[in-house]
């Protein structure tokens, strides 16, 4: 969050609350990748600070307190999955769920700030201390009410929002404060975790899936790749720092497209294509190897906020010199080969190889224009992540909006690793940008 544009103003906290009373227990099985991430954090426990939380901000325009307030505690009452905690025990995590009558939101004006770093501190400080994976509420607000009207912040834990929940909230808040009605979501994140239970037992242990995933961690000496240049010194706990830029504008992205379906492949296989390119430009790799993060949503689970991500092992084959239309077609027939579902959660994975997974470089790429919300993301809209600590992971966010393309990066704090991430960085774009240019080149008539 250090690096996003936070503005002056006056400071709002909004906290969901319920009496204890209310809350009661609920027989639903957590999802796998839910119930990890809980046992995980209590393992650690209370006394951990490193925080794990995600969010988002966005501006909703010039509305007063009491319509911010009513709009949050409308879309918290919607959504079933944000009013439940998971308790761990010895045995098992416990599921206890509040219904949506009992929460309210308990407003804390802090005061008014002439500049947005203090805002900024502040905020990361709530969400730190707030959105956590033990107890509830796992999702806080906060709002500044500053020149150019309301900007509100939503942070939330990571175990129970993913990268399409963040993009959704925007549309359903603001949808909310124009008065459109609510539609109370059928199926929750609560219904999924039984499903996927069900469907993960039947799934065979000894599946081709497996065999990608063995793979993966043979050509890396038994652990997930690592990130093709140097990160510099990796001991103790060192604080990752990001960095953000737009790789294609929205003419760009539509000619990046249709390059991409040229070749065989799809956006995604096409800047995966660029990555690789760029491995092999920079580093003389002969292949680039990935953790890829994918969205997992059953279509019945679309418009429903929670953690649907899958992992899944890529490794595309490239050269020096590469051309993109031959590393556009081997992205697509990696791509193809993944088994998106229940079977692409880390425990999961870690379960069926017998060995706990810990990703060190890792691909997402979301398209937020085919997200649920009563109205489309804004490019104002701003994705957010609490700081972190890991001397070897880096982690790429590819973003396709009505905006372009926009590339997001956290790696570790280090002048070696912020000097080869960028010239990875680099090199990824000029790809990109080459072939959005070269299908335009393409696309012009020669004169006769």
């Amino acid at each position: 969050m250090s690096d996003s544009t936070v503005p002056a103003g006056r400071l709002v906290f909004w906290t969901p609350t319920a009496p204890a009373s209310a809350w009661a227990d609920d027989p639903r099985a957590p999802a796998l990748v839910h119930e990890h991430h809980v046992r995980a954090a209590a393992a650690r426990g209370p006394q951990h600070v490193d925080p794990a939380w995600v969010g988002v901000s966005f501006g909703v325009g010039r509305v007063d307190r009491h319509q911010v307030g009513s709009a949050l505690s409308a879309w918290l009452r919607r959504h079933e999955h944000l009013r439940s905690t998971l308790v761990p025990t010895r045995e098992r995590c416990v599921r206890r769920t509040l219904p949506a009558s009992m929460l309210t939101l308990c407003r804390d004006d802090i005061g008014v700030f002439a500049d947005g770093a203090s805002v900024r501190r502040q905020i990361e400080a709530f969400f730190d201390r707030s959105a956590g994976a033990l107890g509830w509420p796992q999702v806080v607000f906060a709002t500044v009410e500053g020149a150019d009207g309301v900007t509100v912040f939503a942070g939330a834990d990571h175990g129970v929002v993913d990268g399409y929940t963040l993009a959704m909230i925007p549309g359903q808040i603001r949808g909310a404060l124009a008065g459109r009605a609510v539609d109370m979501p059928g199926l929750t994140f609560l219904d999924f975790g039984a499903e996927e239970r069900s469907l993960v037992d039947r799934l065979p242990m000894g599946s081709e899936h497996a065999d990608h995933w063995r793979s993966l961690l043979c050509n890396a000496r038994g652990r997930t790749p690592a990130f093709p240049l140097p990160l510099g010194p990796s001991e103790g706990q060192l604080t990752q720092c990001s960095s953000y830029r737009w790789l294609l504008d929205g003419p760009a992205a539509t000619r990046f497209a249709a390059a991409s379906r040229d070749g065989g492949g799809t956006t995604a296989a096409g800047l995966l294509a660029c990555l690789a390119l760029a491995a092999a430009k920079v580093a003389g790799e002969r292949h680039l190897s990935v953790v890829s993060l994918a969205n997992t949503r059953p279509d019945r689970w679309r418009a429903a906020p929670g953690w649907f991500v899958g992992l899944h092992p890529v490794r595309i084959p490239t050269a020096p010199g590469s051309a993109f239309a031959d590393t556009v077609a081997l992205a697509a027939a990696e791509l193809r080969r993944r088994s998106p579902g229940p079977g692409s959660s880390l425990p999961h994975i870690s379960r069926m190889l017998r060995t706990e997974i810990h990703p060190r470089f890792v691909v997402s790429y979301l398209d937020v224009r085919r997200v649920v919300g009563s109205s489309p993301p804004q490019p104002e809209d701003m994705m957010l992540r609490s700081r972190i600590h890991g001397p070897a992971e880096v982690y790429v966010w590819l973003t396709r909006s009505e905006r372009g393309v926009h590339l997001s990066t956290r790696f570790p704090d280090t002048a070696v690793a912020r000097a080869n991430v960028e010239r990875f960085v680099l090199a990824a774009a000029h790809a990109a940008a080459r072939v959005a240019d070269g299908h335009r080149t393409e696309a012009v008539p020669t004169p006769a």
